[in-house]
C-alpha cells in the first residue's frame, strides 16, 4: 500500500470528472464534512 493511503491521515485532494465529465475536486464536494472515498474496479 502507498504510505500516503493510511486510516486515519487526511487524503489529498483529487480533481475527478463528475457524471458530465467536469472536473471536481474532493474537497469541494465534502464542503467540510467527512466523507468516505471508495474505488471500485470497472468492467467486472
Amino acid at each position: 500500500m502507498h504510505p500516503d493511503l493510511v486510516p486515519g491521515k487526511r487524503f489529498f485532494d483529487l480533481d475527478l470528472p463528475d457524471h458530465a465529465g467536469n472536473p471536481r475536486q474532493l474537497a469541494q464536494l465534502a464542503d467540510g464534512d467527512p466523507m468516505i472515498l471508495n474505488f471500485y474496479r470497472g468492467w467486472w
